[in-house]
């Protein structure tokens, strides 16, 4: 007996552990399911997606090569549309499929990446928060799929470089100059996050709360992060080298590199920075509020064991300062209207907050009881999870204003036998970026397999409501009394709105 009382002692602690271990991976699973059943829910194809689509259909993944010398710079750029096909069969679900796949990896990829610095319900919330991306519109809308699968290889990048901040390891180093110069292959819009990792390395401590080195070790350590992360740089500047002889340094990143040049004077690169700031904080007015919430409650223990008030405020104002300067992490878009694109800024923003929140959670990591962190932790996920739900429910009511739009005047074009249609919009909203902008028409009937040549106009006695559009600004529907009149006339349908819902007849 003496010796079966300590065993059940011993046995006690274990069986605690093996259960909270339990409830997390239960929390884990079930925020991924939340995640993924939102992206089936919200994502449909809206505007290139429905091209891409009509392109691989049309060439299969033959398209790969055939349209490289298009987008030279970015040999990987269409991989997320060719996923999106090959998921969907050639259908319009592989948009909605495929975004959830990356979402899932994602998710995966952080909690793999972050392991080193943090465990339990703190790497929960980070992984959830790489997911979801919280504010960035771009997580439910398919066009951006190069981006999100790019934000993956982000965060693998991040996983080596974590890695190498412990042991130096060739297969490591080789890893994260892969995946760098695969990210830059893909989509670049990272660079500057990338650019930052050794900054916030020297913030890092271990999971199990200790330091990682000494001050002069963590410069060491930052400057061999650079190296490596500059290694994967070179090899695509020496791939870019390259494809340039081959075929040409002009095209798209050449007309963006162009615009750039009003960013060489001070007022140029002043009004850069200025629209940066306006468009993160001043069109989305939630995103400030929310980001300092987030930071607050992942810091909050740590903060209110600070002996004095004054030691409280101050260590949260230097916590919340990265918080305010992540505009300047979407001054990689370098062209007018990118700047202004909320759907283009918040994305390096958004990534950007991820290693904010990683490195709070890492440098102010304290012994905290289970309990106590599992409930400051599921509060934060909450959030996140209510958060994206209200982004990705704005996101559908583009889906849907499509969807209608598109089965009324494809049956009206079968019944009239129609080869050519004209959508006369008398709601104002149709012809937006999202709700059917130029071509888009034509591309979703093609892609739906009907070959209709359709367009969108605005009668001149209708306000255009094109909120997305006026954004950049870019031009939208053409006036119907302005447009050129066809060799064969097309069928004339009119939309309107009946009772909250557009009727196409």
């Amino acid at each position: 007996m003496t010796n079966y009382i300590p065993e059940q002692r011993n046995l006690i602690p274990q069986q605690s552990s093996d259960i909270n271990r339990r409830q997390l991976i239960a929390l884990e699973t079930f925020t991924v399911f939340i995640l993924s059943a939102l992206t089936f829910w919200s994502v449909r194809p809206l505007v290139e997606e429905w091209d891409m689509f009509v392109a691989f259909n049309s060439h299969g993944l033959g398209f790969l090569t055939e349209f490289l010398p298009s987008t030279a710079m970015r040999p990987l750029h269409f991989t997320a549309f060719a996923l999106q096909w090959i998921i969907g069969n050639g259908q319009p679900f592989g948009v909605a499929a495929a975004t959830a796949v990356i979402l899932v990896a994602r998710y995966l990829v952080t909690r793999w990446a972050v392991s080193p610095l943090l465990v339990g319900y703190e790497r929960w919330v980070i992984s959830t928060l790489a997911a979801a991306l919280v504010l960035w519109p771009g997580v439910w809308l398919g066009r951006y799929g190069p981006a999100q699968l790019s934000a993956v290889l982000f965060f693998a990048a991040l996983g080596f470089a974590i890695r190498l901040t412990h042991r130096w390891s060739i297969t490591m180093a080789i890893g994260c100059a892969a995946s760098v110069l695969l990210l830059l292959s893909m989509y670049q819009g990272l660079v500057l996050c990338l650019l930052a990792i050794p900054l916030f390395s020297f913030m890092w401590r271990n999971s199990d709360n200790s330091l990682l080195t000494n001050l002069q070790q963590k410069i060491f350590n930052a400057l061999r992060l650079w190296i490596t992360l500059g290694a994967g740089f070179a090899l695509y500047g020496a791939y870019c080298l390259f494809i340039s002889s081959k075929v040409g340094s002009g095209g798209y990143e050449a007309a963006l590199a162009g615009d750039g040049a009003r960013l060489l004077t001070i007022v140029g690169l002043f009004t850069h920075i200025k629209s940066a700031f306006f468009t993160t904080f001043g069109n989305e007015s939630l995103l400030l509020p929310l980001f300092l919430s987030i930071v607050l409650f992942l810091s909050r223990d740590s903060i209110s064991d600070l002996p004095t008030l004054k030691s409280k405020i101050s260590t949260f104002a230097l916590v919340s300062s990265p918080v305010i300067l992540l505009p300047f992490f979407s001054l990689i878009y370098v062209s007018a209207l990118h700047i202004n694109d909320i759907d283009r800024v918040l994305y390096p923003v958004s990534i950007a907050f991820v290693l904010v929140c990683l490195t709070i959670l890492s440098h102010f990591r304290k012994n905290q009881t289970i309990k106590s962190s599992a409930s400051n932790i599921s509060f934060a996920v909450i959030i996140l999870l209510l958060a994206s739900t209200s982004i990705a429910f704005g996101t559908r009511q583009y889906g849907e204003i499509q969807k209608s739009v598109l089965t009324q005047a494809l049956a009206a074009s079968e019944k009239n036998k129609s080869t050519s249609i004209v959508i006369r919009d008398t709601t104002g909203v149709l012809g937006d970026v999202y709700t059917l902008y130029v071509g888009a028409l034509s591309s979703a009937m093609s892609a739906l397999g009907k070959s209709i040549n359709g367009n969108v106009c605005t009668p001149l006695s209708v306000d255009r409501i094109h909120p997305v559009a006026q954004r950049f600004p870019v031009v939208s529907t053409p006036r119907c009394e302005e447009m050129p009149q066809a060799p064969i006339p097309p069928l004339v349908l009119t939309a309107r709105w009946d009772n909250g819902n557009i009727v196409v007849e």
